[in-house]
């Protein structure tokens, strides 16, 4: 059963964004699966680095997107985005010690992280980039 659902009020109105956050929960989902049915080291490691590599490429380009619209909040949402990406790394280093294993409490933190993230201060980014823009921000590629 997955972690966590992707639900219509994840949507902050810029499609490359919600593809990307869809993409994240369906990676939080796999990985949640992978360690309940404790499928091999490699496999999980895999799957954390594909995580932790998509992780980074979409925080850049949100951190792209609010350096271009002048976002105030910018200094703190990058510092939220900082925060998450050193756990992660600090997972992956332990990941790779020997006999290490993750437990599903993981992946809750992962997904109770993404969708308050995303509900928080997403949406109050993407409305800061409407305010400025005055058009949806799909208009703006």
């Amino acid at each position: 059963m997955p972690r966590v659902h992707w639900r219509d009020e994840y949507c902050i109105g810029d499609d490359r964004i919600d593809q990307e956050h869809q993409a994240l929960f369906t990676m939080v989902n796999e990985l949640d699966e992978a360690i309940a049915t404790a499928a091999p080291p490699s496999q999980i490691q895999g799957m954390l680095t594909t995580l932790a590599t998509h992780t980074i490429e979409h925080f850049d380009h949100e951190e792209a997107l609010m350096v271009a619209f002048s976002y105030p909040g910018y200094r703190r949402h990058k510092q939220v985005h900082d925060n998450l990406l050193a756990k992660i790394t600090a997972l992956l280093e332990q990941f790779n010690q020997p006999n290490a294993t993750l437990a599903q409490d993981l992946t809750a933190f992962l997904a109770e992280w993404l969708s308050h993230h995303i509900k928080g201060e997403d949406q109050s980014m993407i409305r800061f980039f409407q305010s400025r823009a005055n058009t949806p921000m799909t208009a703006q590629r």
